[in-house]
């Protein structure tokens, strides 16, 4: 199976190289956070098993629009609907982390807890929301509609 597309002349525009970069950060840095999320969940007996379900099925979600994205990157990006895949995952990830960062930071918890919590969704928040900038820029320039040539 062939997962990189040469002939995607539109693949070589200096903002779709931007776009790609941002994307593979996003990517590795998800890869790593929900991973090693679902190793502390698995050492963790303090929850329950349900909650260590619903937990693991959260992490897994966003290791799956990693992994959907790693698909796009792979030079498939325009036939799964890039933009909307990239928006969505964006979206997913600021939203998450605004409501779970904000709900950590006012309960209990110690302060350690909630300095590292605050560090992962900062980042998340910021390579999400520079990533859906970056898409959207790219989009309302019509790479949708056509091949995306440097100078054009």
């Amino acid at each position: 199976m062939l997962w990189f597309d040469s002939s995607a002349v539109w693949l070589t525009s200096s903002a779709v190289k931007k776009l790609r970069g941002l994307l593979w950060v996003f990517v590795a840095w998800t890869a790593v956070v929900w991973i090693v999320r679902i190793r502390n969940l698995i050492g963790d007996d303090q929850v329950t098993s349900s909650g260590r379900m619903w937990r693991i099925l959260l992490a897994i979600v966003f290791l799956g629009f990693a992994g959907l994205s790693v698909v796009a990157l792979g030079g498939r990006w325009r036939s799964i609907g890039s933009t909307r895949l990239v928006g969505v995952f964006c979206i997913w990830t600021v939203t998450y982390w605004l409501v779970r960062g904000i709900g950590i930071l006012f309960t209990d918890h110690e302060a350690a807890f909630k300095a590292v919590h605050s560090i992962l969704a900062l980042v998340s928040i910021a390579i999400a929301a520079a990533l859906y900038r970056s898409d959207n820029n790219l989009s309302s320039a019509g790479a949708d509609h056509g091949p995306l040539v440097e100078g054009r």
